[in-house]
């Protein structure tokens, strides 16, 4: 079979000149491998059909395939979003390659099928070139000719889903329900001979409640020069969607129409490389007209997608002229002198003239320091902006395109050394790591700064960096262990010829303090006669103390937690407290704790436990009673006394709600008073207080009268 098919294969070689490194869906070939061939099966769902797309993705086992035929079976795996227990399967029937006489009926029509017929059926397949179009061989010379009957095969039918069911590589199934969830299994038919050859099967999920609507083409963009345009977009994303492309075009003020009836496909993935875009290049018939582009992709089931963004943009005529720099001098004020040649009858091709400037020299590191340089300019002078500068000469034209002379150097004398940093600051951290810091210097020509370190007040500080560091802060590691209690460091700033600053002021740093206290020591203890109980004790010997605590557990209660009683932050050589917060004939514990300034706390002292005192004041005026006389217009008091151990007793009133005052002393005999300084109307309260011989401490008894 012969069918058109020699005009119609070099019709498509044109654009797919890429086409045999590649095979359908990106699978690669490698002949220093064994290839396992498969079934590749997609699916694409719309609301009344589920259209399905195979095929065998290595060449002897797809020509095998097509002679044996497919096997397509539907499973019904879910219904009403439950799963069913067993699976309702449906044979769907064999799948062949249509007869010869089916497929010339088409073929004429179609340039598609033209060429599936002829891969299928052809005595041979020869793709042949026009001599003014060169040889074949520069594109299939590695290729079998069984290689090009699959590649071609497989494309033509990716762009013509009902030639790809002519050939028996794809189906449409309409028996299908939106509350059905399928799996399609497609299977080569064995003939007792491909066993080791043909694939087993090809499965793929789907359900039209799954249908989605396609995506527009992404980062289309288009760069217009000397009448030629390259547009490209994004390709890997939707690769999996998408397997050609159709470009349209327009001139200002007319509608868009394809370049041709021919996509463009991507035939450059090879050896595992996958292309991230899809680049197209179109001639213009002329600069300076607009002319604006758009795309659509196609699926492999026949569908196009949306249009992509439109680029619009015209040609330009480049420029061919570059300037040259001829001449440079330095003065001795560091001023820079250029000249530069530029072909006079070039003139007319640009806007300007531009001045770049870099320090390194490196790609991508050029800035314009001066532009708009008129066309008949040929020399300037500029300023000398670091310790090594790279110019050069740029030619911008009207176009918009920019040609740039080769680079020239100039390193002016420089003796000035940088400022001195300022902002000099640091802390070093409870981990031993100090942390400097400091403000940035301007400098262009600014190599760094170094680091210096002394760990005694006077000495020469050392240098820390071997070369210099380009951030403004630097961390240092520190031995706290160290009998040195601070750190001192200062920086300085160093240019590219390497003068140097000078030195900061010396930074002191104090070490974080990681030596705990001594424990003070108690001295001495009195249990007072009226319980209470005085402690003595000597500071701890540490210098860095900052305070004192006295911790005391009463060893006789149910709460036996300790706590602090006392806190002072008075330093003084030895300290007394007298702790008054206690109760008669009761045990309790004491211990001190040193904090320094670093908040550490010393061990415990030794503990110290005592009893209080059982001591209670005695009761010598009993039967304590009173009464108002209203006849005698006073108050009289009666008691009796314990004992003749009273001396004398002191008599204190308040009246109503006034501080008590001493009303009087009575003899230590006497067992009654008379009051006649009274008022009618009041409340009066007496306090009689004895004084023992033996300066013990005796109950002070209290009584209220009202009159």
């Amino acid at each position: 079979m012969n069918i058109k098919t020699q005009y119609t294969l070099k019709k498509h070689l044109l654009l797919f000149t890429m086409l045999l490194c590649s095979i359908v869906w990106g699978q690669q070939k490698d002949a220093d491998k064994p290839v396992t061939p498969h079934i590749r099966l997609k699916t694409d769902a719309k609301k009344d059909k589920i259209s399905l797309r195979w095929a065998v993705d290595e060449p002897l086992a797809w020509q095998r395939a097509n002679k044996t035929g497919f096997s397509l079976k539907r499973y019904v795996l879910a219904r009403n979003g439950k799963v069913l227990t067993k699976p309702e399967e449906k044979d769907l029937g064999i799948f062949k390659a249509a007869s010869e006489n089916e497929w010339k009926e088409v073929v004429e029509k179609n340039d598609n099928a033209a060429i599936v017929a002829q891969s299928l059926f052809g005595d041979s397949f020869e793709v042949e070139m026009g001599e003014k179009q060169g040889k074949l061989e520069g594109v299939v010379s590695k290729s079998a000719e069984i290689e090009q009957r699959f590649a071609y095969a497989l494309m033509a039918a990716d762009l013509d889903f009902e030639v790809a069911k002519l050939a028996g590589w794809g189906y449409t199934d309409t028996d299908v329900k939106p509350n059905e969830r399928y799996l399609y299994m497609v299977s080569t038919i064995q003939d007792g001979k491909s066993i080791n050859i043909l694939p087993v099967k090809g499965e793929a999920l789907a359900s039209i409640a799954a249908t989605n609507e396609l995506p527009k083409p992404l980062d289309f963009i288009g760069i217009f020069k000397d009448q030629t345009v390259t547009l490209s977009w994004e390709y890997l994303q939707l690769r999996e969607t998408y397997t050609a492309y159709y470009v349209e075009r327009a001139q200002e003020g007319t509608a868009f129409k394809e370049l041709g009836d021919l996509p463009v496909m991507n035939m450059n993935d090879n050896d595992g490389r996958q292309t991230q875009g899809m680049v197209f290049v179109d001639s213009l018939k002329q600069n300076n007209a607009k002319f604006s582009y758009r795309i659509r992709g196609k699926t492999i089931f026949g569908d196009y997608g949306p249009y992509s963004d439109i680029v619009s943009g015209a040609g330009k005529k480049s420029m061919e002229a570059t300037p040259r720099i001829s001449e440079l001098n330095i003065g001795e004020d560091e001023n820079i002198a250029l000249e530069w040649e530029f072909p006079k009858e070039a003139e007319k091709d640009i806007v300007s003239f531009e001045l770049l400037h870099s320090e390194t020299d490196a790609q991508n590191s050029y800035k314009t320091i001066k532009n708009k340089i008129p066309v008949t300019t040929r020399n300037l002078i500029t300023k000398s902006l670091a310790p090594s500068n790279y110019y050069k000469i740029q030619a911008v034209g009207k176009g918009g395109d920019k040609r740039e002379s080769f680079s020239v150097l100039a390193q002016p004398n420089d003796t000035t050394p940088p400022e001195t940093p300022t902002g000099f600051k640091g802390k070093i951290d409870s981990l031993g790591v100090a942390h400097l810091e400091w403000k940035a210097n301007t400098e262009k020509d600014l190599e760094g700064y170094h680091v210096f370190r002394g760990i005694q007040k006077g000495d020469e500080l050392v240098r820390l960096t071997p070369q210099a560091i380009t951030k403004n802060k630097f961390e240092d590691k520190v031995v706290l262990e160290n009998l040195n209690s601070k750190v001192y460091y200062y920086i300085t700033a160093t240019d590219r010829r390497k003068n140097q600053s000078k030195p900061t002021i010396i930074l002191e740093l104090e070490k974080p303090d990681k030596v705990r206290p001594q424990a003070p020591v108690f001295t001495e203890y009195k249990l007072e006669d009226d319980g209470k109980i005085t402690l003595h004790w000597l500071k701890s010997h540490s210098d860095d103390v900052a305070s004192h605590q006295l911790y005391r557990q009463a060893k006789d209660s149910e709460d036996k937690s300790w706590k602090m009683i006392y806190e002072t932050k008075e330093i003084k050589p030895d300290y007394v407290y007298t702790d008054k917060d206690v109760e008669v004939n009761k045990q309790y514990t004491y211990y001190m704790l040193a904090i320094d300034k670093s908040q550490l706390k010393s061990d415990k002292s030794q503990e110290m436990t005592l009893r209080s005192n059982s001591f209670e004041p005695q009761s010598i005026l009993t039967n304590l009673s009173g009464s108002a006389s209203k006849s005698k217009a006073q108050i009289e008091l009666n008691w009796k006394i314990s004992g003749d151990s009273v001396g004398e007793i002191i008599v204190y009133r308040q009246k109503g709600t006034e501080k008590p005052s001493l009303w009087g002393t009575l003899t230590g005999g006497q067992n009654f008073l008379e009051d006649k300084s009274i008022q009618v109307g009041n409340t009066y309260t007496y306090l009689l207080k004895p004084m023992l011989k033996n300066n013990q401490v005796a109950k002070t008894e209290k009584i209220s009268i009202e009159y």
